[in-house]
This record gives structure tokens, C-alpha cells and sequence, in this order.
């Protein structure tokens, strides 16, 4: 459904009603029944409602006149320079005083409406343009869609597995083509992207949904030329349908590409996900000539803990450890279950050496002791009661380009180095070229 854009007003956006004379108090409780989202002062005096105005910088004032209210011209006038010329002033008032508010009007008001108030009439004054009824119930059947439109579609539907920022950006550009509007802005889960003017203050917006859930919104601005007509309704209400398809399809994607990429147990990224990164990272380096060291490493006498305690101790083991080099690593490092109770981590500098004079591999050291220390300080009894004991681990480090050319090899020498360290006594990290640092 599409709503008329009052109702996505942002926190900055006030409505003031002055409720001066009026034989009923439905003016506020009309407005907040069709646009619970709007923020309403409401005051009973023209001197209240211009300081009410003046504090708020309201984005429209509603105030109620008669032949009873005193000084009524001149109060419209004073109520319209405290508002400016950026707020709507509309004027209520109920039938037999029409004639007191058509000469009021003349002091500065924008429009006037009878009472009882109608919410869609005021919106209409205010200049949010009012979907006709059966607009809301439901979508026309085809809208008429340009071969532009139609290419634009397609190109949405081939960014389902990219950045949802492209997405993003496609859709408000499609909305731009197919609406005769001076600008789109489209929010989706806190990515933000607009087409022609960004809209601040929209005419049109309509939600956009994956299932039940509101996962974000279309802001249409004002029109270009004449105002909306029925068919702009009808491709927004389409375009709206479409983009929330194809925004679910990319969710439901990325969800099933994390769990590809994700180890189940340990809640890290998982082997093929390390291939892939370093890969990347790897092609990185060699284009801007910067080291990269992989770390391959494993729990020590990690069966014992399966054997004796079970495999939720085990799992628990694994969990500990890996949630220590996250919390000692860096945000660009990758940290990942490799196998079985093998992990691997790769350090990198994609912004250059961490401090001048640092290199490859000394630099991850400081990581590895770190969590070494760490896991001194963690029994097994919190990874997995009631067992107890030290947790050790053992690993090795190989760097390119000095000890490998490309993935495979790196790996290769990093596995090597870790054989080294095992047979050297476990409780270790070897360096492939570096002297052996465990104790």
C-alpha cells in the first residue's frame, strides 16, 4: 500500500493546530487518527499557537477561526510571519463561518477547510497530493513501462547478488524514469541513495517490504511539471512491489551465501571463505607491493577433550580459541575455521605497515602471544566444565611473496611450518625462515 508522505515526516517536522473557538476538539484527534506518525502541538489561543510556531518552525499550522475570534484578520496575519513562507497555513472553521474565513484567508492563509475536518482535505492544502481510494486497494493491471524501464528492471534483477547499495541505487534511478518527478530518494535498512534532487520533504513515499517486515521506503519528491495522474500512482504502487521481490531474493541470497561461507560450529568464516579472501587479498598485494602472512595453526591434543569430555567440551574448546584471535585481531584480519580443529588467520596491512619500520611475519607475532597469554588465563573449565587444564595451540606462519607466489604455496608453507612446530614439541609457533619461538 502507499501512504501519503505525512507520515514520514522526520523527527525535525511539526504540525501546530490552534484550536481557538472551536465547538469540538476533533481537529488534533482527526489528524492524529490518519497520520499517527506526525508530531502535533496543540494549543487553544493565537498568542500560544505563534509562540508554538516560532519554537517548532512547523512544517503546516491549522488554526480555527469564527466571526467570534478577536481580531481574527489580524491574527492570521501575525500567525502567517511567524510561520514564514516555508509553513502551510490553513484555516478551519464550520460551514456558516466560511464567509470569515474566505476574507481571513486573504491575510496570508494558504487554503481554508470546513469542519468537521477531513484529514485528505487538509493534506491536499498542505500539498501532499491524496491517493484516490481505490488507488490504495490495488495495483492496475500492466502498468505501461518504457523499454528504458525495462532494461532498467533487468539490470536490477542482475544485481541480486551484488553490493545491496547497487541495488539501492537502481531502484531510485528506475523510480526517477518512470515517475514525471523532480527527485527519488530510496532508504533500505540504512542504505540510502536518491536520483535527480534528494527529497527532505516527500510528496509520495511508499514501504518497502520483505514479507510483513518494513525493510525500508521510496520517497517521491514533487512533480516536474503537472501534478501526480492516477498511472504514476499505478507504476509507483508496481515499482514498490517489484524492488521489495527483488530486495527479498538478494536478502534470502546473502543469508544462504553466509551459511555457505560460515562454520556452523565455531560461528567463523569457514575455508572457502578463506580461499576466496586471500585470493583477493593476495591480488592486492601484488598490484601495491605489500606482505601478507597466513598463520595455520591447531589445538593441541585437541581428541583428548572429544575423548574424555565429549564433543559439546570439544566444540566449546573450539569456540574459545577462536573468539581469542578475534578479539586480539584486527578489523582487516581474517580469522576462519579451516578444518577439523585447524584454523587459519591472515594478516594484512592493506593501508601500509602499522607502525614505521614493522614487517612481516614479527608483526603477527605480538597477535599470537597475545592470545598464547590469553589462553593461559582460560581454563578449560570455562570452555567446558567440568574438565579442566591448559589450553595450548601450535601453529606456523609463512609470508608472501618471500616464502610463496600465490595461494596454494602459501598455504603449503604454512602447513609446513606447522608440522615443524608440532614435532618441535607443540605449544608453539614456527615461522618458515624465522627461529623457533616457543617455549
Amino acid at each position: 500500500m502507499i501512504s501519503n508522505a505525512a507520515s514520514d515526516f522526520k523527527d525535525a517536522d511539526h504540525i501546530v493546530v490552534i484550536t481557538a473557538g472551536a465547538s469540538d476538539d476533533t481537529l488534533v484527534a482527526t489528524l492524529d487518527a490518519a497520520h499517527p506518525d506526525w508530531s502535533i502541538a496543540a494549543c487553544d489561543t493565537y498568542m500560544a499557537g505563534i509562540v508554538e510556531v516560532a519554537r517548532r518552525n512547523p512544517r503546516a499550522v491549522l488554526a480555527h477561526v469564527d466571526h467570534a475570534t478577536p481580531h481574527v484578520y489580524d491574527a492570521v496575519a501575525a500567525l502567517r510571519e511567524a510561520a514564514g513562507k516555508k509553513a502551510k497555513l490553513v484555516l478551519c472553521c464550520n460551514p456558516e463561518h466560511e464567509p470569515v474565513a474566505q476574507r481571513a484567508a486573504a491575510s496570508g492563509a494558504d487554503d481554508y477547510v470546513l469542519c468537521p475536518l477531513d484529514a485528505r482535505e487538509f493534506d491536499t492544502a498542505i500539498g501532499i497530493t491524496p491517493i484516490p481510494a481505490p488507488q490504495r486497494q490495488r495495483l492496475s493491471a500492466d502498468p505501461v513501462a518504457s523499454m528504458s524501464e525495462l532494461a532498467q528492471v533487468g539490470s536490477m534483477v542482475s544485481l541480486i547478488g551484488a553490493r545491496p547499495m547497487d541495488l539501492v541505487e537502481k531502484l531510485a534511478a528506475l523510480v526517477l524514469s518512470a515517475i514525471p518527478t523532480r527527485g527519488v530518494t530510496v532508504v533500505v535498512e540504512g542504505a540510502v541513495a536518491s536520483a535527480g534532487t534528494a527529497v527532505t520533504k516527500p510528496v509520495l513515499s511508499a514501504p518497502l517490504k520483505d514479507g510483513e517486515d518494513v525493510i525500508g521506503q521510496i520517497s517521491v519528491g514533487e512533480p516536474l511539471d503537472q501534478p501526480y495522474i492516477p498511472a504514476d500512482f499505478d507504476k509507483l504502487m508496481h515499482y514498490t512491489d517489484l524492488a521489495s521481490r527483488i530486495l527479498s531474493a538478494a536478502a534470502a541470497q546473502r543469508h544462504f551465501r553466509r551459511l555457505a561461507f560460515t562454520d556452523e560450529c565455531s560461528g567463523l568464516p569457514n575455508r572457502r571463505h578463506l580461499n576466496q579472501q586471500l585470493d583477493s587479498i593476495l591480488e592486492d598485494a601484488a598490484a601495491r607491493r605489500f606482505p601478507v602472512t597466513l598463520l595455520l595453526f591447531d589445538v593441541d591434543d585437541f581428541k583428548r577433550y572429544n575423548d574424555d569430555f565429549g564433543h559439546d567440551a570439544g566444540d566449546r574448546v573450539l569456540r574459545l580459541v577462536g573468539e581469542l584471535f578475534i578479539e586480539q585481531s584486527r578489523d582487516q584480519d581474517v580469522v576462519t575455521r579451516y578444518g577439523g580443529d585447524e584454523f587459519a588467520v591472515v594478516f594484512w596491512d592493506p593501508e601500509g605497515p602499522r607502525v614505521p619500520g614493522s614487517k612481516h611475519p614479527e608483526c603477527a607475532f605480538s597477535v599470537l602471544e597475545r592470545v598464547r597469554e590469553a589462553l593461559k588465563q582460560r581454563s578449560v573449565m570455562e570452555a567446558a566444565p567440568p574438565c579442566d587444564g591448559e589450553v595450548t595451540i601450535s601453529g606456523g606462519l609463512a609470508t608472501y611473496p618471500w616464502d610463496a607466489a600465490n595461494r596454494e604455496e602459501l598455504i603449503k608453507r604454512a602447513d609446513e611450518a606447522l608440522l615443524t612446530a608440532k614435532r618441535a614439541g607443540k605449544n608453539r609457533v614456527f615461522a618458515i625462515g624465522q627461529p623457533d619461538t616457543g617455549e
